[in-house]
């Protein structure tokens, strides 16, 4: 009798307890402005599928107000280089209640910056970064040498990628083969194909985006020396 209420206590706790807002990892590979319209894309397409996004925005300052449709901060002083995940962890969770898009309180938590930056601040609470990239120039070396780096600071090896310059979702797939070719040949790394930032793919981007949300993890892993 005593074991069956006490269940019942923590399921009931359970039931009740606020949920932690997801986590959406995205690292801009460009630090230019179509990296950043890149972002705020994933953004709206969360806020049309119905979710309440907060963009946490590392990548530098901007005089360009965000969309109506997501709330925006602006945190590059207050994530200063050298924060960890533990740091993140808590300034997330300082955040909530308290950062809103005039329907409540965030539900998404999507942080924006450059990938090694990113990836010292979401070891151990993300299993998979996206990559807001691009095809051409040196985009995709650019990109991979980005991979090599996240791997070899924290064993990232799940990845998404989002191309922003492909023209077409033909052109932005056989990129991503080559991409997700090597990363794995080299890295063991797993590349998704996450579609392109363009007309091609607009109606796509809401679904995808939501299935790249994750559980922000309780407790980061401790870092590897």
């Amino acid at each position: 009798m005593f074991e069956a209420a006490r269940d019942q206590a923590a399921g009931l706790r359970r039931l009740f307890q606020p949920k932690q807002p997801s986590l959406l990892p995205l690292g801009c590979t460009v630090g230019d402005a179509s990296g950043r319209a890149g972002v705020e894309a994933i953004a709206g397409a969360l806020a049309r599928a119905g979710r309440r996004p907060l963009l946490v925005d590392l990548l530098g300052r901007t005089n360009r107000p965000p969309p109506s449709s997501f709330a925006r901060i602006d945190a590059d002083a207050l994530l200063p280089e050298g924060a960890q995940a533990r740091d993140f962890a808590r300034f997330v969770e300082s955040l909530e209640g308290s950062v809103s898009d005039g329907r409540g309180a965030f539900d998404v938590a999507l942080v924006a910056a450059d990938p090694l930056r990113l990836a010292d601040l979401t070891a151990g609470l993300a299993e998979r970064i996206v990559l807001v990239a691009r095809t051409r120039g040196d985009g995709l070396a650019r990109t991979y040498s980005q991979i090599k780096a996240m791997h070899l600071a924290h064993g990232f090896r799940a990845y998404c990628t989002v191309f922003l310059d492909a023209g077409s979702r033909a052109a932005a797939l056989a990129s991503h083969r080559r991409l997700a070719d090597t990363a794995a040949r080299f890295f063991g790394a797993a590349i998704e194909f996450g579609g392109t930032h363009d007309a091609v793919d607009a109606e796509r981007l809401a679904d995808d985006a939501l299935r790249w949300l994750q559980p922000i993890a309780a407790r980061p892993r401790a870092q590897a020396h």
